[in-house]
């Protein structure tokens, strides 16, 4: 699942990189490194996989708010109408795999706790 945010963070870099040929004013300046993309660089401190997912779509989140502002900027009415389809389709798509991570947390959570039952000793069919 993580290669599959990556590769959309792939996509929406582009997008937002087509939405800044606007005014050099109007740009802002690159982000700040982020630290967990440092950790995932070294296999020791690796997050799990829905923490690093949870980081990419904060990520892909953050690059969204970017584009969506850029918008504003663009004089170009048919690249504006573009930009503006791609913001609502991004936000559509990122609360989306948010809610199946989610899910996902939520199913695991529970299989922990039917294993956790299943271990534990029945005292009724001692009796």
């Amino acid at each position: 699942m993580s290669k599959f945010a990556i590769g959309l963070f792939a996509v929406l870099m582009s997008v937002a990189a087509c939405g800044q040929t606007t005014e050099p004013k109007a740009q802002q300046p690159a982000a700040a490194p982020n630290p967990a993309g440092d950790a995932s660089s070294s296999p020791g401190l690796r997050p799990d996989p829905a923490q690093q997912m949870k980081i990419d779509l904060d990520q892909m989140d953050s690059l969204l708010n970017n584009m969506a502002t850029q918008t504003s900027f663009i004089r170009d009415t048919n690249m504006s109408i573009l930009l503006n389809t791609n913001v609502r389709l991004w936000s559509l798509l990122l609360r989306d795999l948010r809610l199946q991570v989610e899910a996902q947390q939520r199913q695991a959570g529970a299989n922990h706790s039917l294993k956790q039952e299943e271990s534990r000793p029945k005292s009724e069919d001692m009796r």
